[in-house]
């Protein structure tokens, strides 16, 4: 397809008249989210032009926010934001499902482990005592959003089947084992990407991110869980603030 044949103005410039054409595909779900973009060379074929403007056009799609370079795999289209509410106790991916994301899940690992000390401290473990760390990797349509390590209080460690974290929340399995997650401290900073994080999330070490740090506890403030989850991207935050309490929006841009 000739981008004159397109439909799109002549005096518009190529690059730009490609642009319109691959914005109007991942607006109207042609291109889905997570899903890989045609290999230039095809794009090349499909609008009879040079590979340096179709580069050009995937620049300004990628400055756009609609796509994302995975470092070593490919062009892939951007997965849209998210809402995270900073009321009630909703966990991560409850706030996602409820948003009609379709959450996948990936357990890398599960294991006894001496965790670090500022988690052994929020959690009340003795020094060389053990809790049950478990490591997941989430995501939607294929494209990673977060990498999550949550530790497990020994009371409750012992308790939990890891192959149900595949398919439903940590929230929701603690509630069913009768100890639900009753309040909740969180705090959130930007940190750079170790090389094993960046490699799990397909990204180039020293990447940015945000570390959200949730420590959630039960009856009479017993300590349940400490999670640790790295959001990725240049991660854009909106605060929407009202009468009935204040809502996040991240955004990767």
């Amino acid at each position: 397809m000739n981008v004159r044949r397109a439909g799109l103005e002549s005096r518009v410039p190529k690059y730009l008249a490609i642009y319109r054409v691959l914005a109007d595909r991942i607006g109207t779900g042609h291109y889905p989210a997570g899903a890989p973009l045609p290999a230039q060379r095809e794009l090349v074929e499909e609008f009879d032009v040079s590979l340096m403007t179709v580069r050009q056009a995937i620049g300004a799609l990628e400055a756009d926010g609609l796509l994302e370079t995975r470092h070593g795999v490919g062009t892939f289209v951007r997965q849209p934001g998210f809402s995270y509410g900073l009321t009630g106790l909703r966990s991560l991916a409850q706030e996602l499902v409820e948003q009609g994301i379709e959450l996948e899940t990936e357990v890398l690992g599960a294991e006894p482990v001496e965790p670090p000390a500022d988690v052994r401290a929020r959690l009340g473990v003795p020094a060389g005592g053990r809790v049950l760390a478990v490591e997941r990797l989430r995501g939607a349509g294929g494209s990673p959003l977060l990498l999550q390590t949550s530790y497990l209080s020994p009371g409750v460690g012992s308790r939990v089947e890891v192959d149900q974290l595949r398919h439903r929340s940590l929230y929701r399995l603690l509630e069913e084992l009768g100890t639900p997650v009753r309040e909740a401290s969180e705090t959130i900073r930007a940190v750079a990407l170790t090389e094993r994080q960046a490699g799990v999330l397909g990204l180039a070490a020293g990447s940015p991110a945000l570390l959200s740090c949730r420590l959630s506890r039960g009856d009479d403030g017993v300590p349940l869980v400490d999670d640790r989850a790295l959001l990725v991207g240049d991660t854009v935050i909106t605060a929407e603030r009202a009468t009935s309490g204040t809502n996040l929006t991240y955004r990767t841009t």
